[in-house]
């Protein structure tokens, strides 16, 4: 199981939670996490398409309007074919995978892992194919984020506030990088390539502050756990070296050399 030393490495959970909590973004720019979803993972869930749980284009028709498979109905949208999602992926639109977390273990771990000094929270994949695909305007979340970054390199635009008119800070994150974004800070995403993050977001629990914290056992944990359905292949047993009976020995010489 992941801990949160290691999602959160090198710095200190009590550094953390103490100086950028609610506070501040932090970037920690390392080699890890690499593997929670690479574009091998995003090919074999676009092919089971429209057997997926959920998928959405953003910009699908060129109006800034988001396509999603489990509301398309209720916003009166076409049912795309699978041969029309390829065709927008390959035109270069950005895809989102919400509630992505049980496509791969390493992500229900962090979860697990997380909600035990956060509530429930989820995953979202987003991921680009070309330089300049469109990702979401300047906007802020109603969630504590941490961004996982795997494939790719990302251009991120943090900002002071609403108007987005002052640059807080701005940066380029590269695959294994990690960023936190507290809840409110206004923040905008640009490709400038294939790219793929993954946001897992969390709300904060009820009257959690650094006076009176509340960590949860993983025991208390609402969500479904991860099973393992591989079967229970016994080894073969190492059989003991047999020794052949009546093996004919040599000895020597081993020939004769007539005269």
């Amino acid at each position: 199981m992941v801990k949160i030393e290691d999602i959160l490495d090198p710095i200190s959970v009590k550094n953390f939670f103490q100086n950028y909590w609610q506070k501040k973004h932090l970037v920690i720019r390392r080699n890890k996490f690499k593997n929670l979803f690479d574009f091998n993972m995003l090919d074999k869930y676009l092919n089971r398409y429209p057997y997926v749980k959920s998928l959405q284009i953003l910009d699908y028709d060129d109006n800034d309007t988001r396509w999603c498979l489990d509301k398309h109905k209720k916003l009166k949208q076409p049912m795309l074919k699978k041969n029309e999602v390829y065709d927008l992926w390959r035109k270069g639109k950005s895809f989102v995978i919400p509630f992505a977390e049980y496509e791969h273990k390493p992500l229900v771990d962090i979860c697990f892992e997380l909600e035990k000094y956060f509530a429930n929270g989820q995953a979202n994949i987003y991921a680009s194919p070309k330089a300049g695909s469109k990702s979401f305007p300047p906007h802020k979340d109603s969630t504590e984020n941490f961004l996982f970054h795997t494939e790719g390199r990302v251009k991120w635009t943090l900002y002071k506030d609403f108007d987005n008119k002052e640059v807080l800070d701005e940066f380029y994150l590269e695959a294994g990088d990690l960023l936190y974004i507290p809840i409110g800070m206004w923040h905008k995403v640009d490709a400038p390539g294939p790219r793929i993050l993954i946001s897992i977001h969390f709300a904060n629990k009820k009257d959690q502050s650094l006076k009176k914290f509340n960590i949860s056992s993983p025991k208390d944990s609402k969500r479904r756990r991860w099973y393992n359905w591989l079967p229970e292949i016994p080894k073969p047993k190492k059989k003991a070296p047999q020794r052949l009976m009546n093996k004919p020995r040599w000895s020597k010489p081993y020939f004769t050399k007539k005269i």
